[in-house]
């Protein structure tokens, strides 16, 4: 489940997305051309999806006690980039850097990273610093993740889908705003969260941790789909492998208002046929989709991405699931 945001193309388009713009609602209250700094200490770390809340205690420009609230990704995402829930504990002395909010002083912002009162730096929506020893994986196999840099490249892919004018004008509308939505591929596929694949003679199933909302994906290994399939959210997937390359055909998509990511909308005529393999020094996985729309796109648009090998993360419980309160929280949210 994933709330959805048409800024995240907007800013890619214009070519702005040297930092990832991680984006689940619009995004355009925030002047990400500035950068504060907030000096106080933590009064509340809501550890919640879609997003989570880091609310501190500072001083204002009035010198008055006052409290600011900043955003920050989901749970999903933070486990991914290593961000420790523990290390920011009510009290906790900290130094949060983020975006203003354009409403002025008192608005929520968007939070960058903290830093402790020991020098370490907790990332939010800024990439992680700490070095990450990638192990090489014996097949498909396994545990996998994008890293920032790779979200970004997918964010910038899906930016120059060729829309067509019934596609942009939905997209305008962004319809999906402030809500817990669940979107499939290839939405779902570039965002960092963990994913695991497992490999059977007849099946391959990919677990997607989307915000505490698993969503599962069976391929069916060899097979042909049904004449009389059920269209679903996720559509119905067969699979076959060319060499090492896992390649998934998907067709029988429900009609869904953000089928192709970011309020874009997609028909029942979507199709997607995606690739997966892995790189030379087995440490990534390269992912490929390939979709089609004939209402939605004019011709058929590709994204590519890598997505690390990371053992080393588990799913997120499965009481973390998105809050549609949450998820509308950004909306004239004052801290309490």
């Amino acid at each position: 489940m994933r709330l959805l945001t048409s800024a995240i193309f907007v800013l890619a388009a214009a070519g702005q997305l040297a930092t990832p713009v991680l984006a689940h609602h619009s995004q355009a209250m925030f002047d990400q051309t500035q950068e504060i700094i907030i000096e106080g200490t933590v009064h509340r770390f809501d550890w919640v999806n879609p997003h989570m809340y880091l609310i501190v205690e500072t001083t204002g420009p009035d010198g008055e006690p006052a409290l600011v609230e900043g955003e920050g990704l989901a749970i999903t995402q933070a486990l991914v980039d290593g961000l420790d829930r523990d290390a920011l504990k009510p009290g906790t002395p900290v130094v949060m850097r983020a975006n203003p909010n354009r409403g002025g002083w008192g608005k929520q912002v968007r939070i960058l990273d903290v830093t402790t009162q020991d020098g370490e730096i907790h990332p939010f929506y800024k990439e992680s610093n700490r070095n990450l020893r990638l192990t090489p994986a014996q097949s498909l196999t396994g545990r996998w993740a994008p890293n920032r840099a790779g979200i970004g490249a997918g964010f910038g892919a899906m930016a120059q889908f060729p829309l067509t004018p019934a596609a942009r004008e939905a997209q305008a509308r962004m319809l999906d705003d402030g809500l817990c939505v669940a979107e499939p591929v290839p939405f779902l596929a570039i965002l960092d969260e963990m994913r695991s694949i497992e490999i059977g003679e007849d099946e391959v199933v990919i677990h997607f941790d989307n915000s505490g909302d698993h969503v599962i994906r069976t391929i069916h290994m060899n097979a042909e789909h049904p004449a009389d399939v059920q269209p679903s959210n996720h559509g119905h997937s067969i699979g076959r492998w060319d060499g090492d390359t896992l390649v998934i055909d998907t067709i029988a998509y429900t009609p869904n208002t953000s089928g192709l990511g970011g309020s874009v909308p997609s028909s029942a005529g979507k199709h997607t046929i995606e690739r997966l393999s892995l790189s030379e020094e087995r440490t990534r996985l390269r992912y490929q989709i390939t979709v089609e729309d004939p209402v939605y796109l004019s011709e058929p648009a590709t994204l590519s991405q890598q997505w690390d090998h990371r053992p080393d993360i588990d799913f997120s419980p499965a009481n973390e699931v998105c809050d549609d309160e949450v998820a509308a929280r950004y909306i004239d949210h004052v801290p309490e």
